[in-house]
């Protein structure tokens, strides 16, 4: 892998993690200043709101702008605002509509980070190390998610908020200096076009992914795995903890960290232009372990029930990797920032959409429809009804609706894996 990305990858995975760790200290403080969950949902739905916002003006303008700057000015404002919140924080009392209002401007400069670098990769890399180059883009946030909360949660117990709020300047200074240190192949140092040219926007972006016969398929897909992963990151630790107690998640977590480490380690084994079938492949699997959830033998199975989770855990950074790859072969490199933003923003809002819809469809139907009395005997055997079956009947229901769009798109996915690539 050339050096220049490496160092930038490094850099931004660097940043990233010091975010997303003083995000989650900077949650639990709110929840243990106000005593509310909703303070704590509060920060994770601003700021995936304030991406999606950011992006409509991304689309239409980041091809007209040098890269290396535009990811130059987005780290120092990330930088910036966690030297905002540090001595905003120092007063009595903060109002959280101030903070939030920080935590929005920080949400689009990694909005900008995202899509600036989701379309540099190509420049950066050659052909034959496109694959394992994506992968590390598409799994990075993966990583940093896994092992993020963790480190959030324990600076916030030792060294309270001030700590991760260190943390997060100190990495954001690391990202700045990987921008402005490393030597930038000269190609991708220019805008991908002229500044001037009119550019369609977001909503004429995303017409264009569902016109076109190569980009439909992944549209569809991609954001029904984003949906599947945001659904379960709710539902399933909500189910460990109430069928299984505190101990068996935290087991589960480990589990699924060492899954998700040994994805990674397999999608940079995989030869070139393997993207299709592995999606396929992964997808199936995820989606009948996610369907297993829903049938109550498996609780009583833990040694399966480990192996099940580890076994989709792995599968997360190779789909992710695989549907980056589909997306840089479908679309043209000078297209790439507007149609990535119209990507990004589906794919965001079904995670929004997840995080609002899981919760209601398990509380307001699920939950209720399992004290009918009208159930044959076999599926009250089959599905169970103790404690925490709502959530494992709602993550049946995720992996239902995830082999369905899997079957029905699957045709096309093999063919648009068979053409030859646009970038390649």
């Amino acid at each position: 892998m050339p050096n220049a990305f490496t160092i930038l990858w490094a850099g931004q995975l660097v940043s990233n993690f010091g975010t997303q760790t003083s995000l989650y200290a900077l949650g639990l403080w709110l929840f243990q200043r106000d005593g509310q969950l909703s303070s704590f949902a509060t920060v994770a739905i601003v700021i995936l709101l304030a991406k999606l916002l950011a992006l409509p003006l991304l689309g239409r303008r980041l091809a007209g702008w040098p890269r290396r700057r535009v990811m130059l000015i987005a780290n120092g404002l990330g930088g910036t605002v966690t030297l905002l919140l540090a001595v905003a924080l120092m007063r009595q009392a903060v109002p959280l509509a101030f903070i939030l209002a920080l935590l929005s401007l920080a949400a689009v400069a990694e909005a900008t980070l995202v899509l600036c670098f989701a379309s540099l990769i190509p420049q950066m890399v050659p052909t034959q190390q496109l694959g394992r180059a994506n992968g590390l883009f598409a799994n990075g946030e993966g990583l940093v998610m896994a092992t993020a909360p963790i480190f959030g949660a324990t600076l916030a117990g030792i060294g309270g908020l001030p700590g991760a709020l260190v943390l997060d300047g100190a990495t954001c200074l690391v990202a700045l200096a990987c921008v402005a240190l490393v030597r930038w192949p000269r190609v991708a140092l220019a805008p991908l076009r002229p500044r001037q040219v009119w550019v369609p926007g977001l909503r004429a972006g995303v017409a264009e992914l569902w016109a076109s016969s190569s980009t439909r398929p992944l549209l569809l897909l991609g954001t029904t795995v984003a949906f599947a992963l945001a659904a379960c990151d709710l539902l399933f630790p909500a189910w460990v903890v109430t069928a299984m107690g505190a101990s068996r998640l935290s087991v589960a977590l480990a589990v699924g960290a060492g899954g998700y480490g040994l994805g990674m380690i397999a999608w940079q084994a995989v030869q070139h232009r393997r993207w299709a079938l592995l999606l396929l492949s992964a997808l199936a699997v995820q989606s009948v372990i996610l369907i297993g959830a829903g049938l109550v033998v498996f609780e009583e199975l833990p040694m399966i029930w480990f192996a099940g989770l580890a076994l989709f855990s792995a599968g997360v950074p190779i789909v992710g990797a695989a549907l980056q790859c589909l997306w840089q072969a479908a679309i043209t490199l000078d297209q790439q920032p507007r149609l990535f933003a119209a990507r990004f923003a589906l794919e965001w809002g079904a995670r929004l959409s997840a995080f609002f819809s899981s919760a209601v469809v398990v509380d307001r139907l699920v939950q209720p429809a399992m004290s009918w009395s009208l159930w044959p005997i076999w599926i009250k055997e089959t599905m169970g009804f103790s404690a925490g079956r709502a959530m494992a009947i709602g993550i049946f229901v995720v992996g239902w609706l995830l082999l369905v769009v899997l079957v029905w798109q699957s045709e096309k996915i093999k063919r648009q894996g068979s053409l030859p690539a646009t970038l390649v």
